[in-house]
């Protein structure tokens, strides 16, 4: 009984401090870079993209990280075949081929289970998807680098890709590296939102992982 007991407390506290679905202030639009994650990680499809695609869409807090922010909140897998479509071409599974990736959707359902739920009821899953698509579309991340001579095929600092992106956003954004043969390859950058997305802001975390301050140099591959 006491163990019983001490277990619906323990659930009780758990629920009062996770984060409360609906109550973020902020998005993080997080972009891949296909070249460099897939040296990194291997990709089985035969062609990789080459521009940026949607890692996720994230509903987030300043003062508290926020995932799986509704447990009892589960991916419907989708149907529309134009929201697939649409999908398919932005926010790919680089890690699998396309079949296997349409076929189980697990991407997507890990995605929404993890963040989108963080923005329900504010967002239904359909909504969710729709607006992450609108997000990466008015965010041609690839134009900011290349208008500041930033391109893919060559070596930069964390500070050069950093500072090219934030002369043109006028805020920082979240870059993620990983190690490929012991040198650093370009693999994320994460721009951030207000809650209305009508600004850009700062990300307030950021990835120590490219390196900023040092002489490193970070493969933008082609």
């Amino acid at each position: 009984m006491f163990k019983l007991q001490l277990a619906s407390v323990l659930c009780v506290f758990l629920f009062a401090c996770s984060p409360i679905s609906g109550s973020f202030d902020h998005w993080q639009l997080v972009l891949t870079w296909p070249a460099g994650y897939c040296k990194v990680k291997g990709c089985p499809r035969p062609v990789i993209p080459n521009d940026f695609t949607i890692h996720g869409l994230w509903p987030d807090s300043i003062s508290v990280i926020m995932n799986n922010c509704d447990p009892t909140k589960t991916f419907v897998t989708i149907t529309e075949i134009n929201q697939i479509t649409e999908l398919e071409k932005r926010w790919p599974e680089l890690t699998t081929t396309a079949q296997f990736a349409l076929t189980s959707q697990s991407f997507w359902r890990y995605q929404y289970e993890k963040h989108g739920t963080c923005c329900f009821p504010v967002y239904s899953q359909s909504a969710y998807f729709d607006f992450a698509i609108k997000l990466k579309d008015k965010t041609d991340l690839l134009s900011i680098l290349r208008s500041q001579g930033v391109t893919p095929g060559s070596t930069y600092t964390g500070e050069r890709i950093n500072s090219s992106i934030a002369s043109v956003t006028r805020v920082k954004p979240n870059l993620k590296c990983l190690y490929y043969r012991g040198k650093l390859e370009l693999t994320e950058i994460g721009i951030c939102f207000d809650r209305t997305t009508v600004a850009m802001m700062s990300c307030p975390r950021i990835s120590t992982s490219c390196k900023f301050g040092t002489n490193a140099r970070i493969t933008f591959r082609q």
